[in-house]
């Protein structure tokens, strides 16, 4: 159960890395960022689905959830690359799914914290809800999002990324503390 835990942390750390890096590009080069953004985030997503898809025919991740959404990020990014006009117009609804995504196992990783009985799981339910709807709005609103600012894309990927990691290292901090409550809760018996 250990090994499985830190692969699930490493895929979800290197995903949340990627989201970071990602956000950093959207915010700094906002002027010239949708003339490059087409093919970057098109071999972005792509690399994020081979990553998925990697992890579990690696044994990395067990569950069928990255399977699925490894595949339909691939796809994505193939699309992407094949029909580079309407990237534009689809930048904030592809990061609005993954966003959900990483929403949705920001959540699975704060009740992770809670079964360790970690204290600061309110902190990291709120920032995985926070992350889940800014990625509905990304997907409800992406003509909206795109009209107003690709700069608020660069925020949102970017305090998603930093809330996931903050999340997985939270649940790290709860299990390994939960680990050392048990081993102080065992009894001594002289006699036998």
């Amino acid at each position: 159960m250990k090994d499985f835990l830190k692969r699930v942390k490493a895929d979800f750390l290197l995903s949340s890395i990627m989201c970071i890096l990602l956000g950093v590009v959207f915010i700094i080069w906002k002027e010239s960022v949708l003339d490059v953004i087409g093919s970057i985030l098109a071999f972005g997503l792509i690399l994020i689905g081979v990553v998925y898809l990697c992890s579990f025919f690696l044994k990395m991740v067990t569950n069928g959830f990255s399977v699925v959404m490894g595949i339909i990020v691939l796809a994505v990014g193939i699309w992407f690359l094949i029909n580079p006009s309407i990237v534009f117009s689809l930048i904030p609804i592809a990061i609005g799914v993954v966003l959900i995504f990483h929403s949705i196992r920001g959540i699975i990783e704060a009740a992770t914290a809670m079964k360790y009985e970690y204290r600061h799981l309110g902190v990291g339910m709120i920032m995985s809800v926070i992350s889940l709807i800014l990625g509905v709005l990304c997907v409800v609103d992406a003509f909206g999002i795109m009209e107003k600012a690709i700069i608020v894309v660069g925020i949102v990927l970017v305090y998603n990324g930093v809330s996931n990691i903050w999340i997985a290292l939270s649940t790290s901090r709860a299990e390994s503390v939960y680990r050392h409550k048990e081993t102080i809760d065992v009894e001594f018996n002289e006699g036998e």
